[in-house]
């Protein structure tokens, strides 16, 4: 029963404890992450705040994964309106084919109504030639006008019939005529037809294919975007791994015995004791600072026209062949750590959230916010100490 008693007692204490351990503050990091960002980059942390980088870590892994997820999608829906686009045009490729086909029955039917009109106009020649002859015969003028004043086929008929002077054979002759230019106005229409159709079809189709070009530029451009997004947050996460990796979380003693309170520690970065005497990038450095001067700040950029503070840096030291992390937390570690005092041209200046270059002379080079421009600057005591890459 006694065992049983404090066995229950220990249960209880366990799930009170783990209960009440489990109770972290959730964070919202949504369009916050520069906040974060700046003070998940200081070279001292409290218990705290280092656990509340820690959630900001897996928050940024979390938003990357989503980012991928809909990196997926895009490219499914890019390909998807690709396909679309491609059928689409391979409906205007065949359509074309059909065009030249139908211009060749338009080239036809047009060479067809030449040679009808031509014969048309031949046998009205032969007609007058007749008249003629019979006018000779009847010697009157008056006959071909009589005849070729007719208003319409049945007065001209009429007019025929009535001066009886016309032959059988002349009257079927322009019965002829007649049907010929009813045929004629028949393929004239048809050529028109043809045409209107053709016009009609390219024209919906060049529609369709300019929704789709243009839906296509969209998506690419969202695409691109996510992409963006996702190598910054991706860099960031990475940096803020590698950063949280190397700080040591201590306690300070308890003064009194158990009377201290052991939550209150900080968490800071190992110094290091081999300190280069020399920056040996430190030319090549400089002239790549010196080279962007000008260049506007833009959060999350790393040149080669735009940078963020922590970006310049990283382009900076690029052109001499060391790759740093586009993070200000990291690259306060990424070297042997100094007094600004003993900082030479080329080692990394640093403060929580922020770094720059420096020239020498007590002046440094930095992409300072969002509205300026990469420049140079003088206030080095603003930072807190100078960082050598080895």
């Amino acid at each position: 029963m006694k065992k049983s008693l404090i066995s229950m007692i220990c249960f209880t204490l366990l799930v009170s404890f783990f209960c009440s351990t489990s109770q972290v503050h959730a964070v919202n990091f949504e369009g916050q992450e520069s906040k974060y960002m700046k003070l998940c980059s200081s070279k001292s942390l409290s218990n705290s705040n280092y656990n509340t980088c820690k959630q900001f870590n897996s928050y940024l892994k979390k938003k990357n994964n989503q980012l991928q997820s809909s990196i997926g999608e895009s490219k499914s829906k890019i390909s998807d309106t690709q396909s679309s686009l491609d059928d689409v045009v391979s409906k205007i490729a065949d359509l074309n084919n059909q065009i030249e086909q139908k211009q060749q029955e338009i080239n036809y039917l047009e060479s067809s109504i030449k040679s009808l009109e031509d014969s048309i106009t031949a046998k009205e020649n032969e007609v007058k030639e007749r008249m003629y002859a019979m006018q000779s015969y009847n010697n009157s003028n008056s006959y071909i006008e009589f005849i070729f004043g007719a208003s319409n086929f049945s007065d001209f008929f009429s007019r025929i019939d009535s001066v009886n002077e016309i032959t059988q054979f002349d009257k079927e002759l322009v019965e002829k005529i007649a049907d010929e230019k009813k045929q004629v106005e028949s393929q004239k229409a048809t050529v028109e037809t043809v045409k209107a159709n053709i016009v009609s079809q390219q024209n919906q189709q060049y529609a369709l294919q300019s929704q789709y070009e243009d839906l296509l530029a969209k998506q690419k451009q969202d695409l691109a975007a996510a992409e963006s997004e996702k190598s910054k947050v991706s860099d960031t996460q990475n940096s803020l791994d590698s950063f949280l990796s190397s700080v040591v979380v201590t306690q300070p003693s308890s003064s009194g015995g158990s009377g201290g309170n052991k939550g209150n520690g900080s968490t800071t970065i190992k110094p290091s004791t081999n300190i280069p005497t020399t920056n040996k990038y430190g030319s090549t450095v400089v002239a790549a600072a010196y080279s962007k001067l000008g260049c506007p700040y833009v959060w999350g950029a790393s040149g080669p026209n735009s940078f963020d503070c922590s970006g310049l840096v990283m382009w900076c030291y690029a052109q001499a062949g060391v790759s740093l992390d586009h993070y200000s937390g990291s690259q306060g570690h990424a070297g042997a750590i100094i007094p600004l005092s003993q900082a030479q041209p080329g080692d990394i200046l640093w403060k929580s959230g922020h770094v720059g270059i420096y020239i020498g002379g007590g002046r440094y080079i930095h992409a300072p916010q969002t509205g300026d421009v990469v420049k140079i600057a003088s206030n080095v005591s603003r930072f807190t100490c100078a960082v050598r890459p080895y």
